[in-house]
Parts: structure tokens; C-alpha cells; sequence
């Protein structure tokens, strides 16, 4: 049911550079429409341990003026808790918030949503930010939907992450469709591409990254192909390798 919003999702991505704040509308106005989100907003956190709004789509003035600008990670409020526990906070309970966010129980969400999901966004393997999405209906978590954000978030993070400073005057994120992997020696990869790196080198087949991606077996491989010529490297555990040295911090191989 979601393959193909996963997918759209991807090729907005990699046609042009887009701002933080294109990104979340076309999240809440395309991608997430089958779930009937309304609005969203991401968070980050700077180099004082303190979690600030990054960008938003869809808050009404009314709603930010509710919630604090800045969070102390430590503090009991679901963006917190999605990046100091790496996971995703699932609420459909609102208007009201259930009792664990104590410091929210005044705070009830009068806009008419009933859900609010968020979920930590990761830089190098490490929750650096979080992304928070209301939704109209209740929506009751399964496997499909959170593999569904999960996969959003995912290739959110890797498009965000691949070029930006943390500092909040830096909010039009300066994002190019193509990325450098080692050097002036090596081609550049397409978004696409590194996307399907990224998920190879998670040991996932091709078939695999298909079905996940929503694009056919035979693109998969096609672009697998250019991903070991683009490289200059002979197969999966190569190219694995040199995505985690790049992106994962590990030690670059010989």
C-alpha cells in the first residue's frame, strides 16, 4: 500500500534542492496522505544539549505558542524522548497527552488531531534530531505503517544529513541531488543511489530493496551496477564497506 509513496518520496528528493520546510510540506501534502497527516516539524539537538524546532509545515500559530521553544533533552516531552531513547513515540490519544509527559498535561492539542507520532532522526548512526507528524484520524501502530515511517525517516536523515550545519541560522538547508563520496577520483552518486548503498549495506538483497523502494528488480540491479562502477569496486561487501567509512564513521578500508 505504501511502496509507491515511498517512492515518490525518493524521486521528489532527488530532482532539485529543496528547503527544510519544502521538504516537510510535500512529507505531510504527498507522502503522508494516506495517513491523513496535517503537519509536522523538526527538531534538533545543538551542541548546548538543548533540542530546538529546525522547521515546520502546517502549526497554526496558536499550537507553537503552546510548546516551548527549546527542550532540555532530559526533559519528559516526546521529541526528547524519541532522541535520548531512540525510538519512536507513538500518541493517539490527543487532545490530551498521556500521563508519561507530565509537563504536557496543561498543555492540551485543540486543532482537531488525534495522533502524533515521533521519531528520532539519525546522523552517522546516532539520534540527532527528531520529527514529529500529527495526523487527523486515530491510528493505531502495526507493521506496516511503522516500517512505512520508518523508511520515510530513514531517507529523510540521509538527504537532510549529507550536507548541514547544526547552527539555526543555516534553516534553507544548501542540499545537492548528487553527493561526493571519496575524493575528486571517484563519481558522484545520485540520491537514489545512495539510498540503495545505504540499504545494501544492511545486507538486503536486491529483491529486497525493490520491494521496499517500490521500483522494479531490474532497476535495482541496473543501479547497483553503477554503484560498483561509480566505486570502482568489485561487489556488495566492497561497496558496503566504503558506505560505512563514509557515512558510519568506521575505519576507511584499504
Amino acid at each position: 500500500m505504501f511502496l509507491p509513496y515511498v517512492s515518490e518520496f525518493v524521486e521528489f528528493l532527488s530532482i532539485k534542492e529543496h528547503t527544510l520546510e519544502e521538504m516537510l510540506a510535500h512529507m505531510v501534502l504527498r507522502t503522508l496522505a494516506p495517513l491523513e497527516a496535517t503537519s509536522a516539524f523538526m527538531s534538533q539537538l545543538n551542541s548546548e544539549n538543548s533540542i530546538e524546532y529546525l522547521g515546520r509545515f502546517g502549526l497554526t500559530q496558536a499550537t507553537i505558542k503552546e510548546y516551548p521553544e527549546f527542550y532540555n533533552l532530559q526533559d519528559a516531552y516526546p521529541v526528547c524522548d524519541a532522541i535520548r531513547n531512540r525510538k519512536i513515540v507513538w500518541i493517539n490519544t490527543l487532545p490530551q497527552w498521556p500521563c508519561e509527559y507530565p509537563m504536557l498535561a496543561n498543555t492540551p492539542h485543540e486543532t482537531g488531531e488525534k495522533t502524533f507520532v515521533c521519531f528520532p532522526i539519525e546522523k552517522c548512526g546516532t539520534p540527532v534530531a527528531a520529527l514529529g507528524i500529527f495526523f487527523k484520524p486515530v491510528i493505531h501502530p502495526d507493521a506496516e505503517i511503522d516500517a512505512f515511517l520508518k523508511a520515510i525517516g530513514a531517507i529523510f536523515s540521509l538527504h537532510v544529513y549529507r550536507k548541514i550545519d547544526s547552527l539555526p541560522e543555516h534553516r534553507n538547508l544548501e542540499m545537492k541531488p548528487t553527493i561526493e563520496i571519496f575524493g575528486s577520483s571517484i563519481k558522484q552518486l545520485t540520491e537514489r543511489q545512495i539510498l540503495i548503498l545505504k540499504m545494501m549495506s544492511e545486507e538486503r538483497t536486491n529483491q529486497n530493496i525493490s520491494e521496499l523502494l517500490g521500483y522494479s528488480e531490474s532497476t535495482i540491479r541496473q543501479e547497483t551496477v553503477k554503484i560498483f562502477s561509480n566505486l570502482n569496486c568489485n561487489g556488495r561487501e566492497e561497496a558496503s564497506k566504503i558506505y560505512k567509512a563514509r557515512f558510519l564513521r568506521t575505519p576507511e578500508v584499504a
